[in-house]
């Protein structure tokens, strides 16, 4: 569960989030719409924990992520709208890398990376140099890494941001298969 209650962000004298609340249940798809220049990413980095609110309480899974926010950021999943992967590695190797970052064992990372990339239809990409990939490629990528720890809570910042019809399509599935998961 993620609650937001009252979150407010200032960039000088501009304010870019305003009173901003709601929750998000387990199991729900919550999206936040606006405008651009809204305020809707500097929202999500105020969730993630990568930016401290002016004013407000985040809370993930009974977790204060301003007090917490590395122990939040281990309860969610994020995918950044900067996809921030990483050129020379290849898909599996950044499952791989994101496992280990999660503490997790290399029997579970193996067991993790091969379900993603079978489910993310990236199998035959798996052992490639991620430079050169298209951006519906990269952005699959860096959802299985957001997704290798099993995260209850999933952060998408536009996530279907530059992607053709088809990969818009399959990542709305993608969403939907997540939510029930």
């Amino acid at each position: 569960m993620i609650a937001i209650k009252g979150l407010r962000k200032f960039f000088g004298h501009v304010e870019a989030v305003r009173d901003v609340t709601f929750d998000a249940a387990d199991g729900t798809v919550v999206g936040l719409l606006g405008h651009n220049g809204a305020g809707k990413t500097t929202t999500l980095r105020m969730l993630s924990g990568l930016m401290t609110p002016d004013a407000g309480t985040i809370t993930v899974d009974g977790l204060d992520v301003a007090a917490d926010p590395v122990g939040a950021q281990r309860a969610m999943g994020l995918l950044p709208d900067s996809r921030g992967l990483y050129p020379r590695l290849t898909p599996r190797e950044h499952i791989r890398y994101f496992g280990e970052l999660h503490g997790m064992t290399a029997s579970a990372i193996r067991e993790r990376s091969d379900a993603l990339l079978h489910r993310l239809g990236l199998e035959s990409l798996a052992d490639r140099r991620v430079t050169g990939f298209s951006q519906g490629e990269r952005t699959k990528v860096a959802l299985a890494r957001a997704l290798v720890h099993g995260p209850r809570n999933v952060i998408l910042d536009e996530p279907t941001n530059g992607l053709d019809v088809m990969s818009t399509r399959a990542m709305r599935t993608l969403i939907r298969g997540l939510r029930q998961d």
